[in-house]
């Protein structure tokens, strides 16, 4: 039996209906705006009035983490959107625009990579529904979307320098890592992660020279490093760096062994100092020696809490999204996660099905299972030796930065940046599925 056949004139016409449905359900609702919502929100109109990147109301009490919390370009991007038009939903069509020309990408990247078109569009296509997380972060004011897309481009032009070396692909590969970094600050050390390791590798080919336009990214670094501490007085990238070790990498190992309200008191009695520091340097290094001691004193619960973290990363069906996307109130519907960390496996998940809707838990157990099928065409790409080396590698390196620096957490949000990636592997893994399939018939 084959596969049914769409055309690429079917598959764009379902794909942006798609968005569309997903654009109108965020109109009809208005549930466009998560807490970080704020952050970009506050920081454009900054940018607008004052000139700064703090990210935060100008008006309510100075948050000293904020100067440097958010990067410029997703606030500056709102700025020149709104400049324009007075609606914050023309920047979730533009991020249906964005969403659309990755899937092209997608597309463009598998055909280069010979991979059997009938299926590819099928396959994506199908995908985008079983995986509505895509369509969903389209319609929240976040930067999820965007910083995908310059993630799948870096990574595109990476895979070609790699192998076939020129300037052309080296200077865009590095322009993509470089908006990458002013858009998250996880993306800081990505594309310098990167050179490090085709350093090596060009170093044996003679061929360094196409490394040059990277020295750009510690340049940029070093730039906006400055920038931050003209304005706190203290050099550094991003503040990110202390809130996310305290504040979720200690905290939530904390709560692993001692209760949630345990780890919460520790926090709070740690938060009392760093408020009370009278430099930012010292509230920065503060927050992040404090950190950084509560995960030596556990280094096992540490390592497993990440462990547990990388799973759900890859399996996490999206409630927090669909919640927000459908203008549910959460009330003690928390993450099948957090419950199961912070109560225990069983009465988490006694908790996670009581309190859920049926029609919402119906919806996540398809997406999870989804997750599943995803994940295992990934390792199993992964780990093919019928696929290119350096694309294997490649989808290795970009995944695992990701996962590594995020996955903790084991959010469905953070994995919209590697979902191209999964999406190539998926569309590796059918097609490899239907070759094996005709070889056995013929």
């Amino acid at each position: 039996m084959n596969l049914p056949i769409i055309s690429a004139k079917q598959f764009w016409i379902a794909a942006i209906v798609l968005h569309l449905l997903g654009f109108l359900q965020a109109w009809h609702t208005s549930s466009i705006y998560l807490v970080d919502s704020i952050d970009y929100l506050s920081q454009a109109e900054n940018i607008k009035l004052h000139g700064s990147l703090y990210a935060a109301p100008w008006l309510e009490p100075i948050k000293p983490d904020y100067f440097s919390f958010r990067p410029p370009v997703y606030g500056f991007l709102i700025y020149c959107i709104k400049a324009l038009v007075q609606t914050d939903y023309a920047i979730l069509f533009l991020q249906l625009l964005i969403s659309l020309s990755t899937i092209w990408g997608v597309l463009k990247f598998a055909k280069e990579l010979g991979l059997k078109q009938n299926n590819t569009k099928l396959t994506l296509l199908i995908t985008l529904i079983l995986y509505p997380s895509q369509i969903i972060h389209c319609n929240f004011v976040m930067s999820d979307i965007l910083f995908q897309s310059l993630l799948f481009w870096a990574f595109y032009f990476t895979y070609y320098l790699w192998s076939e070396p020129n300037f052309r692909k080296s200077i865009l590969a590095v322009v993509f890592f470089a908006i990458a970094m002013l858009t998250k600050p996880v993306a800081f050390l990505l594309g310098m992660t990167i050179a490090l390791i085709l350093f090596f590798v060009f170093l044996i080919k003679k061929r360094l020279k196409y490394l040059l336009p990277f020295l750009l990214l510690p340049l940029l670094f070093h730039g906006y490093s400055n920038y931050n501490k003209s304005i706190t007085g203290y050099y550094h990238y991003s503040s990110v760096t202390p809130i996310f070790v305290l504040k979720y990498m200690a905290k939530y190992t904390n709560g692993q062994i001692h209760g949630e309200a345990y780890a919460d008191s520790i926090q709070e009695r740690i938060m009392q100092t760093a408020n009370a520091a009278k430099t930012y340097q010292e509230r920065y290094e503060y927050m992040n020696q404090k950190g950084k001691e509560i995960l030596w004193q556990e280094p096992a619960t540490f390592i497993w809490f990440n462990l547990k973290g990388w799973l759900a990363f890859m399996l996490d069906p999206g409630r927090f999204e669909w919640v927000h996307f459908l203008n549910y109130s959460e009330g003690n519907y928390l993450g099948l996660y957090h419950v199961i960390n912070t109560q225990g496996v069983v009465n988490g998940i006694i908790q996670f099905v009581s309190n859920a809707p049926l029609g919402l838990l119906l919806v996540l157990f398809i997406c999870f299972l989804s997750n599943i099928g995803i994940a295992i065409a990934f390792l199993h790409t992964i780990f093919n030796k019928n696929c290119t080396l350096v694309l294997r590698l490649c989808l290795f390196l970009f995944a695992a930065y990701i996962i590594g620096s995020t996955g903790v957490l084991g959010l469905s949000r953070y994995r919209i940046a590697i979902a191209p990636f999964c999406w190539l592997s998926l569309l590796y893994f059918i097609t490899f599925i239907y070759s094996k399939r005709q070889h056995v018939t013929n």
